[in-house]
């Protein structure tokens, strides 16, 4: 199915505040990304459930905001830096306070996309969902 439209996006993002967000978390994120938090920055996708490659089901609730006073990309500093998740820098949240992230420990380039379940430890917290952000989007899908 795929996305189809995104719900309260909170405004654009410009192309100087994402550079900063790449200089502080010291990766480059796809472009496919950086055109989608653009314009749909914070935003809701519709659809908005996918599937991972062992059948389970998955929801992307929300983009993170790269300019929420409250809740934004940045506080997630932290948590890139901690030595378990060196390298995932989270990009979407479930309704559950797990994450989708990119996944970058492996490939500097092209980061994966992966889930990050905040109940376990280890590496039994991060589950592959699939190889880009696009792919992500087009997975989307309606349970209705």
């Amino acid at each position: 199915m795929g996305l189809k439209k995104w719900l309260f996006a909170e405004g654009p993002v410009d192309d100087a505040t994402i550079a900063a967000t790449e200089q502080l978390f010291q990766v480059t994120f796809p472009q496919d990304y950086k055109e989608c938090v653009k314009n749909f920055n914070g935003g809701y996708p519709v659809p908005n459930n996918f599937d991972y490659d062992n059948g389970a089901q998955g929801v992307f609730n929300d983009l993170i905001s790269f300019t929420n006073s409250e809740l934004n990309i940045t506080m997630f500093r932290e948590f890139a830096q901690d030595s378990f998740t060196k390298g995932i820098i989270p990009f979407g949240r479930d309704p559950f306070g797990n994450l989708l992230g990119f996944d970058y420990r492996f490939n500097k380039e092209v980061p994966l996309i992966i889930f990050f379940d905040h109940e376990e430890i280890g590496e039994e917290a991060i589950t592959p969902v699939c190889d880009t952000f696009t792919e992500l989007l087009d997975k989307l899908y309606s349970i209705e």
